[in-house]
């Protein structure tokens, strides 16, 4: 397994989608967020993912060069349509649009549609929070993406919607939070099979609804995800149906159906300025001290430490900066094979 520099990673990346057609900021954006996920530790959306997109780009899905364009707005609110370009850059731009309404209107409220997949979800409220405000985002697969079996059910009917947020805190890191109704997301099953590895069982199920710790039944055996909740994964199914609704009732894109005409992902995005409640000042160092309070909970066996969401993602971040990014054989075989035929 090739341990490579951040910098390394990402031009290769970028040149490859700029010799697949992407403009410039397309390709600097995708690259940017996939080497930012590998570097936080979420391999499952970082250069994993580059043979998808260049694949959308030769097979006409993802649209080289699309604008994204409010639809409708109000002074808080817009409707988005990101004429199915790259998701990484109409992700972006719509939470920049929500920041700016945020800054101007106390709240930004947008939603999404005719998107593409935007790979970790936990990219775009960091944007907010890097300006000292809330970012909150959900996701559905635009109607499709389908790869979770609902509680008491089986077969791909709901797509692993997501939920992330993210806190400014007077920490080195935001509180994060960046999590899917799955026990675990597709992409992280992709990556355990292409390491020859199982997962917790009960992750996945086959395609008779059993659970299994095998990925490849999720990846090419025809089973599908598992909600989060173990014995009360109905939370988790819930959780699923109500981020669908969320992100896809309040957008043109729709909940998800069983015949859908596209796949991609509808969003739905909340900015809150905090300074309309607080004084940021004041935010921060409330979390800080919320933070510290919960760190200092004694330790249960088997554990050293108790963390908060996006710490263990910042601590990566820091060692691989130095160290250096792990990426598996079998995805960096296929990111080598792209740039020898592109490059």
């Amino acid at each position: 397994m090739p341990t490579l520099p951040a910098d390394e990673i990402r031009q290769k990346v970028s040149a490859i989608y700029i010799s697949a057609g992407a403009t410039q900021r397309e390709a600097d954006i995708v690259a940017d967020l996939l080497v930012e996920s590998n570097l936080l530790g979420h391999d499952s959306h970082g250069v994993i993912r580059v043979p998808q997109y260049v694949r959308g780009l030769e097979e006409g899905n993802i649209k080289s060069g699309a604008e994204t364009v409010i639809d409708r707005e109000t002074a808080a609110t817009a409707v988005i349509n990101g004429n199915w370009g790259f998701g990484h850059v109409t992700a972006s731009d719509a939470m920049q649009i929500a920041i700016q309404k945020a800054k101007e209107a106390s709240i930004g409220v947008v939603t999404v549609h005719n998107c593409h997949h935007v790979a970790r979800l936990g990219a775009f409220p960091a944007m907010a929070a890097e300006e000292g405000l809330v970012g909150l985002i959900t996701n559905n697969g635009h109607g499709s993406d389908k790869a979770l079996a609902p509680w008491g059910g089986m077969g791909r009917v709901l797509p692993a919607n997501c939920l992330a947020a993210a806190f400014p805190s007077d920490n080195d890191w935001p509180v994060a939070v960046d999590l899917t109704v799955a026990v675990a997301a597709g992409g992280k099953m992709r990556v355990a099979a292409n390491r020859g590895e199982k997962v917790l069982m009960g992750a996945v199920v086959d395609k008779a609804g059993r659970p299994s710790d095998d990925p490849e039944q999720y990846v090419s055996l025809g089973g599908a995800l598992a909600p989060f909740g173990g014995p009360v994964g109905h939370k988790g199914s819930a959780l699923a149906i109500a981020i669908d609704i969320l992100s896809g009732a309040l957008s043109p894109a729709g909940c998800t159906q069983e015949n859908p005409p596209v796949t991609g992902n509808a969003l739905f995005i909340q900015v809150i300025n905090i300074e309309a409640f607080q004084p940021l000042d004041t935010f921060r160092a409330e979390v800080g001290k919320f933070v510290d309070y919960v760190k200092a909970t004694p330790t249960a066996e088997g554990f050293d430490e108790v963390l908060i969401p996006g710490e263990r993602s910042y601590r990566t971040k820091q060692e691989r900066l130095v160290n250096g990014i792990p990426v598996e054989d079998a995805t960096w075989d296929q990111v080598e094979a792209l740039a020898a035929r592109l490059l």
